[in-house]
């Protein structure tokens, strides 16, 4: 029973890992397309809107297999933060989990918004700018939000 939950909050685990990186993939693709376009006075093309949506479903999964890795399922793996040695780390990190879900929250209303603008606005080359700017805004709450654990 035990090793049944630990090997599925391994692959869920895993499955928010592999999601981070396809929204990692698809954010650096999005950014490199949206500098392109600008740059080069490009149309906003089938391609560059289909890749905002994969940038939304890829956050939409992450916050999916987050919920699930919040909940109840890593509780019983015995995972505490009781030792003599990391005790000062316990009062920073206990939070941690909580932070975390309300800045991906975030994140994804701020790009749910980006799409929205950028959607409706009619100018390619402001399409461009919405979508950096957005998106740019929702990848850097997600970094400070996993620089939170390692820094803070």
């Amino acid at each position: 029973m035990l090793t049944d939950i630990i090997q599925s909050f391994y692959t869920i685990k895993m499955l928010h890992i592999f999601m981070s990186l396809s929204f990692l993939f698809f954010a650096v693709w999005l950014f490199i397309r949206s500098v392109n376009g600008i740059i080069k006075q490009k149309s906003y093309t089938k391609t560059d809107k289909i890749l905002s949506y994969c940038f939304i479903i890829a956050l939409y999964l992450q916050l999916v297999f987050g919920f699930i890795l919040f909940s109840n399922l890593g509780s019983e793996m015995g995972f505490s933060y009781q030792s003599a040695d990391s005790s000062l780390k316990m009062v920073s990190k206990r939070l941690w989990p909580i932070e975390h879900i309300v800045m991906m929250l975030f994140a994804l209303f701020i790009a749910n918004l980006g799409l929205i603008i950028t959607i409706n606005t009619k100018s390619d080359r402001r399409r461009f700018y919405n979508t950096i700017i957005y998106y740019s805004i929702s990848i850097l709450l997600i970094m400070y939000s996993l620089s939170a654990i390692y820094l803070f």
